[in-house]
This record gives structure tokens, C-alpha cells and sequence, in this order.
């Protein structure tokens, strides 16, 4: 077989139909077989001809561009897509990422990007509702991924409000295939290794597929790069190594001048004025740039023909069975006593006399570790047939389980680490006692390094085993079909008709330690909920015109879903489809959906959790030139012009709210398609999209609440009472501000889910794709890029609204620090030849400016980044396919910011690991 002119002849015949995104390619490697049948398009339940004839807009990527780019997971892949973007979690996510992958299409969140497999949905991440984690879907099993870039809720319900991404596995392989990958960056560090078996056979009555693959990822360093080995911070106008103001030794305040900040000088053993530039502690060392993990899993797929009712139906039944085991580890910098413990007079290394609270880093510790083990099950069972009138059926039933056993270790216990710090309370605990006696001493020395002993470590640290659990039960039924008789023209009304039961149940158990208060900065509080709904949908194709003169095709859809929840009540949405090609080569297409999302277990059900979120302080250093109010704020705070908040980190809570209503979306979607008709091989598309969300559940960001309120006069904002102070996540209070603790940074800002946002975006999706002759082989090119023209949220009808296209500040999804770039690209170009194949790969991210910097912010403006990726393949050999390529092939370093994540820059929308090699072998039987 002509395998070149076969990839062209499949991109013909999608440019032809129309495709409204990337195009699929089919590698020379593959002995690729193509059957023109019915199937059915993501965004629609009524079969065509082909995928390509949808008037949704979605991108398709198949096998062989996913293996191009040389990722080993599907998280790295999909996060370089023009249309995604906002605070998407993996990898390079350290803090706070629980080990899973996320994607947020259109910049609004993961929970409101549905992830389904072959049309089905997945469970949800333990509390997360509405999240999956792309760690469990195997990439070597992939066929293609579909991605409908509108909203869907009309055909899939909740969640679809931003759009739908659908995985189609390799249903129909035959024969064996192994595949093994070994990659590692320029470093020396991050390794990442793959091994994958597929197999499948098959006869007249049924097929069976078998997948296992594993994956593992090594960690790297922060202290292992340049750019993040120490966190930075601007001080009078440099920018100098700095940290945390929790250090060792301990940074510490008398109670009765809670504003003094004071430590023992190391080299002197007096005490002196806490300098944040040469005191403070540098975390990044501890700590992990990406994460390591590895995941194990198995996949199968089946399909049997049952019986054949002559004159009415057949009947085949068919399973999708899958297992995953996911062991994730995140590390920080070691725990400290962030709650401000008191040192009382009677401690003899008390420098003072009079009680001081403290900020002691227990360095000793070496680092606080987060494991995962995770195993999630996955069985469909089903039946589908077709009538003898061509009407098609099918029934299923979906269940999916997740179950994430954590520990957690280095975290302190507040109860006994103010034991050792009294020599009265520490003597009544026979543990405390022996403890410090072992050591000579009667009580623990936090003014000075190295004095957390072993014995001490042993009787005041606490491991945290929190375990997570969801299920997911789904029952559908589905009926297609259309009405021959009334065509209009060559092509009959279609329909399709269908109705959904679908239960989620979500447990969230503690620690024992936790539940009893013990640990700091750790939920104590058991939590769970469910839901269960039932839905309807009807969904209708009319073509109207076919093969007149100025209307090749002209036709007309509309779909409505109902869905009545035991939590929310009942709902119901509507959609439309206009189609029209005046000419065959030239096709408009457009689409309104009305969207909806329930709000999740956990927006409903999640008690108040503590969580430190990055923000940037207004009282940081201010001056006579900042706003007055702020300036009048700051002073009645106690804080002097100047002044160095070393903390960039705010102590807020987290929580649900049982009251919410579902989210209310409306999107518009306005496209041309032109596939020249001097070529089959050429077709280029322009979608304008729209999306409008109401009554959005989400939170405000502290930067938000804090900015708000102290740019008030007086703090007379509604804000300023979100701001509960110290004592509401257990820290010691400022003596002269109700709305910070000890170190001056704010703390207690309450970040509940609440019906009150909105969020508008639009943009336009460009599309290119061509192949063509050049010499010998053939020439392809994909291009895909996304123009975002605005991005705009409104935390609360009092809030002013923000417009993040173009600018980086607080996601208000995830509260993380990300870029929002008015153009993101992504373009392959490949030349395939004989035995042979090389792809280079252009991303690239548009310049962003910081959404809100303060006149001493010395970095505000990063711009536009670009990324080169190559791939070769050879497969001289029969059977056997050989690949090596490079990612960030010129060893882009991510940009450092003033107003920065983590790392000292946006490690969720940049680069972090550098220039990567890697290779695989691939054999075939």
C-alpha cells in the first residue's frame, strides 16, 4: 500500500467534507485501513457519513500527532492546545496538585471541560467534581481525541459549558504491538519512561482488544535551575534572593508589639531586627519543579454479536473495562509554625522577658512529603443493535470508582510543639519529657539551627492519612434514526432521542489526628454528599436545500436537554445549528447553546478548609506615591511607609455552600470553512466563539478581596468583612490590625463558593491544513491558533469586572497566578519520505502585561514565548518503527515576574523543564 498517498487521500476527503479543525494524519509507520461508515460526532448523537461533515467546530488529533509530540502523557499534549489555557494542574504543579492533570478548555476551569471516553463519562477525581484526571487515561490507547470547542450541555448535560473533549480508544486493533519510550532533559533529570502492549483479535462475530501500559516520571529540583533556585523578592528596588519570614532560626515578636520582628543573628547570639533579605528562608531548595509518579493500567474492549431477529433488529453486546493505579509524590519545603506558637518566659532560650510568638522552620524535618495511591476502576457493559428500518439503539450501563489513600508526613502537631516549646507543660507529658531529656535539655530552642533533635521530631510530627473516595453510576438509553420519507433532499431528517439516570457519591474521610485538631493547615472535618439525576434529550437535522444554485447545503438543528436533580431541581436547555455552503468548497456554519452546571459535591458539601493562596500585598513597601487610601489603611494597620512584607502567601478558608444554584451559560459560535477546490488537500477555517456564564460558582480571589478592600476609604467595602483576621485558621493576631497575624500578612479571608460571578469570553479559532508533493515525499502542514479577544470576570455585582486577555494575575477558577495571552499557537510542519518522517512543532504564547502592578513592581511584562519541537521516525525495518525528537529544542527559560506562582514565574503556563531528548522503539506483529 501507497502509505503517503493514503495520509493524502484521507486529508482530502476531510477537506473536502469540511472538517472544522486540525485535521488527522496518518503516519507512514502504520499499515492504516479507512472504511467510510456511520459514526457518531462529539457534540451530536446522529451518525454521518464522516466526522467531518459536524457544523460544530471541533479539532481532531489522532495517534500519530499525539506520538509526534513526543509526550507520554495526555496532560502535556492537550495543555499546548491553542483553545486551552487558565490554571490547568500537572506536573509542574507542586503545591497543591494532589498528583492530578487537569485541562481547562477555553480558560474556564476543568470542571467545566467534560472529559468522556468513547462517549461516556469518567469519574470524578475524589472531591473534585466534574474534574478528571487525564493520569488515568493511557495514551497508548488512544485512536484519536476529539475536541468540540462549544458547549454541549444540551447533548451531554452538566459540566459540557465551556466544551467537551472525548477520547476514542483503538476499539478495532488487530494483532500486537509493543511500544517502549525513554526520554530525559538536558539536565540529566526528569526522566520519563513508557511501556505499553496492545493486543486485539477478532472474527465474524466479535472483537477483543487488550491494552497495559506504564509510565513513570522522575522528579526534578527546583534548586536544580537557574531560575528557581532561590525564591526572589524585590527590595528597595532590587531584586535579591529572599523566602520565607518563617525561618530557622525562629523570626519571632513580643506579644505585647506584635509589629517588632526579631531573630537571634546565628553568628552573634543576640537578637536584632528580622532583615528579609538575608534572613529569610529559602523553600525552593526543598521543593520540587516537577513532580514524580507513576502509573500502571490496564484496558480492554469487547464486542460480541448475540443474535440476528430477522425482520426486526440485532443484537451485540459490548464492554470497555479499565484499571488504573496512579503513585504520585509532591515535596515542600519543611513544615513551620505557621499558627505562631507561643514561647513562654519560663523557656531558657527565651531572648526576651516577656512571651514572644515565633516562625520557626523545622528545618530538621528535611521537607513535607504528599503521596497518593490511587486506584480507580472503570466497567461498561451494553447492548446495540439496528433495526431493520436502519433506526440504530443502544443501552449501557457505566460505573466508575476512584479511591485515593494519601499520607502525608512532616506535619507538625500544634498541640505538642507547644509542649516543647514550655518546660512546665512539656515536664506533666512523660513523652514530651523523655524526648527532650534524651538531649540534656528541658525544652526545646527554636532561636537557634539544628536543635529540633530526632527524639523531638519523633514525639511532635504527625502523619496525615486522608483517604478520598467517588463513584460514579450511569444508566443511558439511545435511539437514532430519521424520517426517509419527508426528505427534502437527498439527505432525510435525522433524529435522535435519549435518556440518562446518573448518580455521583463523593466521601472525603481525615485523619484521626486531624479530626481532633492536631495538625495544623489540615481539614479535621469528614465530608460527602451525592447526587442523582435524571435527563432527557431530543436532537433534530433537517437539511433544507441540497445542490441548488448559491446553496450547495442548507440545513437547520436543534436539540433540547431536561434534567431534574435531587439537589437543584429540574433544568432545561436548548440548542440550534444553521448550516449553509453557497458553494462546495465554501460552507458557513453557526451555533447557539444554551449551558448549565450543577453545582458540584464539593461546591455544596466542602466544610471550611485552611489553604494558603499567593497574593500581592498592597501595604508591601507602599509609599506616598501608592493610592491614599491605601497609604491612610496601611498606617492605621500599623505599618510603616517602607516596610518589607516578606510573605507573599495569604492563610484563607475554603468551603461549600449548600444554597447554590446551577450555573446559567449562553454560547454563540460563528464559522467559515473554504477548502479550495484547485486541491484536495487544503482547507482553511475561522470560528468566532462567545460564551457568557451567570450566576457562576466560584470564589473570590484574595488578591481581589485584599486589593478591594484596602483601596477603600477607611475600609468601608463590603470586602473588608471577608476578611475574619488571624484567629479564624488559628494564628496569633496582629496587635494593630484585625486583619493579619503576626508577620503582617493577611490571613482568615473567607473564599466560599458563591453564586455570584460571571464570566464572558470570546475569541476567534484559525485553522490551516495542507499537504502537498515535494520532491519525493510529501509536504504537510497543520496550523492551529486562537485569538483571545476578551476574558472577562466580575467576582460579585459590587466587584468592577477584569479582562484578563492579553495580561497574567489570579486565575479566579483556581486562584493561581496565570497567563492569559491574547494569541496562543500551535503548527506542525512534517516532510514524509520512503522509510522515513520529520515533524518540527512551533508553540507559542502571545505577550501578556500583569493585570494589576504596583508602581514598584520591577517586572510587569513578559513577552511573546516561542517553542521548537522536533520528531524523526525511520522504519526501514518491517515491523519496526523507530522515533527520538526533542521538546523546547532551544532551551526556552520561563520568564521571571514581579507578581509570580511559584518558582519566581508562571510554572502553569510556561516551560519549567528545558530542552528534553527523547526516543522509543515501536514493534509490530
Amino acid at each position: 500500500m501507497d502509505k503517503t498517498r493514503l495520509s493524502r487521500a484521507i486529508k482530502g476527503a476531510i477537506a473536502a467534507a469540511a472538517v472544522t479543525s486540525s485535521f488527522s494524519t496518518v503516519s507512514l509507520a502504520q499499515d492504516v485501513q479507512q472504511e467510510v461508515e456511520e459514526i457518531v460526532v462529539t457534540g451530536s448523537r446522529i451518525q454521518r457519513a464522516t466526522d467531518a461533515n459536524s457544523a460544530t467546530p471541533i479539532s481532531v488529533f489522532d495517534a500519530a500527532q499525539l506520538e509526534q509530540s513526543g509526550q507520554t502523557t495526555l496532560e502535556d499534549f492537550l495543555q499546548n492546545i491553542p483553545s486551552m489555557t487558565g490554571g490547568q494542574l500537572g506536573s509542574s504543579v507542586n503545591n497543591g496538585s494532589g498528583g492530578l492533570a487537569t485541562v481547562s478548555l477555553r480558560g474556564l476551569g476543568s470542571s467545566r471541560t467534560l472529559i468522556l471516553m468513547n462517549g461516556r463519562r469518567l469519574s470524578s477525581s475524589g472531591g473534585a467534581t466534574g474534574v478528571v484526571d487525564l493520569n488515568t487515561i493511557p495514551t497508548s490507547v488512544i485512536e484519536r481525541v476529539e475536541i468540540l470547542r462549544d458547549g454541549a450541555s444540551t447533548i451531554y448535560g452538566s459540566d459540557a459549558i465551556a466544551g467537551v473533549i472525548n477520547i476514542i480508544t483503538k476499539k478495532g486493533f488487530e494483532g500486537a504491538e509493543l511500544t517502549f519510550d525513554y526520554g530525559a532533559s538536558t539536565h540529566g533529570d526528569g526522566d520519563e519512561y513508557l511501556a505499553a502492549m496492545t493486543i486485539g483479535t477478532g472474527n465474524d462475530k466479535g472483537h477483543v482488544m487488550l491494552n497495559a501500559q506504564y509510565t513513570k516520571r522522575e522528579d526534578i529540583w527546583q534548586g536544580d535551575r537557574r531560575f528557581s533556585e532561590c525564591p526572589l523578592r524585590e527590595i528597595s528596588g532590587n531584586v535579591v534572593c529572599g523566602g520565607s519570614s518563617t525561618t530557622t532560626p525562629a523570626r519571632f515578636s513580643p506579644l505585647s508589639d506584635t509589629d517588632q520582628q526579631l531573630i537571634v543573628d546565628p553568628v552573634t547570639g543576640n537578637e536584632r531586627p528580622f532583615n528579609a533579605a538575608t534572613d529569610a528562608y529559602n523553600f525552593a531548595t526543598a521543593s520540587y519543579l516537577t513532580t514524580p509518579q507513576e502509573v500502571a493500567s490496564i484496558y480492554g474492549y469487547g464486542t460480541y454479536e448475540l443474535y440476528d431477529w430477522k425482520d426486526v433488529t440485532d443484537v451485540n453486546a459490548f464492554t470497555e473495562l479499565s484499571f488504573v493505579n496512579r503513585r504520585s509524590d509532591q515535596l515542600m519545603a519543611a513544615e513551620g509554625t505557621f499558627w505562631g506558637p507561643v514561647v513562654p518566659v519560663t523557656n531558657p532560650y527565651n531572648p526576651l522577658d516577656e512571651p514572644v510568638s515565633i516562625g520557626r522552620r523545622l528545618e530538621e524535618t528535611g521537607g513535607r512529603s504528599f503521596s497518593q495511591d490511587l486506584n480507580t476502576w472503570r466497567g461498561v457493559v451494553g447492548l446495540e443493535g439496528e433495526f431493520c428500518n436502519e433506526w440504530t439503539w443502544d443501552l449501557s450501563y457505566n460505573y466508575s470508582r476512584w479511591v485515593d489513600t494519601q499520607i502525608d508526613r512532616g506535619r507538625g502537631n500544634t498541640v505538642r510543639f507547644e509542649n516543647l516549646l514550655d518546660p512546665v507543660a512539656c515536664a506533666a507529658d512523660p513523652e514530651c519529657a523523655a524526648a527532650v531529656d534524651a538531649t540534656g535539655v528541658t525544652a526545646w530552642n527554636p532561636f537557634a539551627a539544628g536543635t529540633l533533635t530526632e527524639e523531638m521530631q519523633n514525639y511532635a510530627l504527625v502523619t496525615n492519612s486522608p483517604v478520598e473516595r467517588s463513584s460514579l453510576r450511569s444508566f443511558q438509553a439511545n435511539l437514532v434514526g430519521d424520517f426517509g420519507e419527508w426528505a427534502l433532499t437527498g439527505e432525510a431528517p435525522a433524529w435522535a432521542i435519549g435518556y440518562e439516570n446518573r448518580a455521583e457519591r463523593t466521601e472525603i474521610v481525615p485523619d484521626g489526628a486531624a479530626e481532633i485538631g492536631q495538625i495544623y493547615f489540615v481539614n479535621g472535618d469528614a465530608w460527602g454528599g451525592n447526587y442523582s439525576v435524571d435527563e432527557f434529550y431530543g436532537e433534530v437535522r433537517v437539511p433544507v436545500l441540497e445542490g441548488r444554485p448559491w446553496a450547495e447545503i442548507l440545513a437547520f438543528e436543534a436539540s433540547f436537554r431536561y434534567s431534574d436533580y435531587n439537589t437543584i431541581g429540574d433544568d432545561t436547555t436548548f440548542g440550534a445549528v444553521v448550516e449553509y455552503a453557497p458553494l462546495e468548497e465554501l460552507r458557513f456554519r453557526g451555533t447557539y447553546s444554551e449551558g448549565f452546571r450543577a453545582p458540584g459535591l464539593d461546591d455544596l458539601f466542602l466544610t471550611p478548609t485552611v489553604s494558603a493562596e499567593q497574593y500581592a500585598d498592597p501595604c508591601n513597601e507602599y509609599g506616598s506615591g501608592d493610592n491614599a487610601n491605601v497609604v491612610a489603611n496601611c498606617m492605621a494597620d500599623g505599618i510603616a511607609p517602607g516596610t518589607t512584607i516578606s510573605s507573599t502567601q495569604a492563610t484563607g478558608l475554603f468551603g461549600g455552600n449548600p444554597d447554590l444554584e446551577a450555573e446559567k451559560s449562553e454560547s454563540w459560535t460563528l464559522g467559515i470553512v473554504w477548502t479550495p477546490s484547485w486541491t484536495d488537500d487544503m482547507g482553511f477555517t475561522v470560528d468566532y466563539f462567545n460564551i457568557n456564564i451567570d450566576d457562576a460558582i466560584g470564589t473570590l480571589t484574595t488578591d481581589t478581596i485584599v486589593q478591594g478592600c484596602y483601596e477603600s476609604p477607611g475600609f468601608s467595602s463590603p470586602l473588608c468583612d471577608l476578611i475574619t483576621g488571624a484567629g479564624a485558621v488559628g494564628s496569633i493576631p496582629s496587635s494593630s490590625s484585625p486583619y493579619r497575624q503576626t508577620d503582617n500578612t493577611i490571613a482568615g479571608q473567607l473564599l466560599n463558593s458563591q453564586n455570584v460571578s460571571t464570566f464572558e469570553t470570546s475569541g476567534v479559532d484559525l485553522g490551516f491544513d495542507y499537504s502537498m508533493d515535494a520532491g519525493p515525499g510529501v509536504v504537510t502542514v497543520n496550523l492551529s491558533a486562537t485569538y483571545l479577544h476578551e476574558w472577562k470576570y466580575q467576582g460579585s455585582p459590587e466587584d468592577p469586572t477584569i479582562d484578563l486577555a492579553g495580561y497574567y494575575g489570579a486565575d479566579p477558577v483556581t486562584t493561581a497566578i496565570v497567563a492569559f495571552p491574547e494569541w496562543k499557537f500551535y503548527g506542525t510542519l512534517g516532510y514524509e519520505y520512503d522509510c522515513w518522517s520529520a515533524f518540527t512543532t512551533v508553540r507559542m504564547l502571545g505577550e501578556v502585561d500583569d493585570i494589576d502592578p504596583k508602581p514598584s513592581d520591577l517586572v510587569t511584562h513578559i513577552d511573546t514565548t516561542w517553542y521548537q519541537d522536533i520528531n524523526f521516525n525511520y522504519f526501514r525495518w518491517e515491523n519496526v518503527t523507530l522515533t527520538g525528537g526533542i521538546r523546547n529544542m532551544w532551551n526556552q527559560q520561563p520568564p521571571y515576574v514581579t507578581n509570580n506562582d511559584d518558582m519566581n514565574t508562571l510554572m502553569r503556563s510556561y516551560d519549567t523543564v528545558g530542552r528534553f531528548f527523547y526516543g522509543s522503539v515501536t514493534l509490530q506483529f
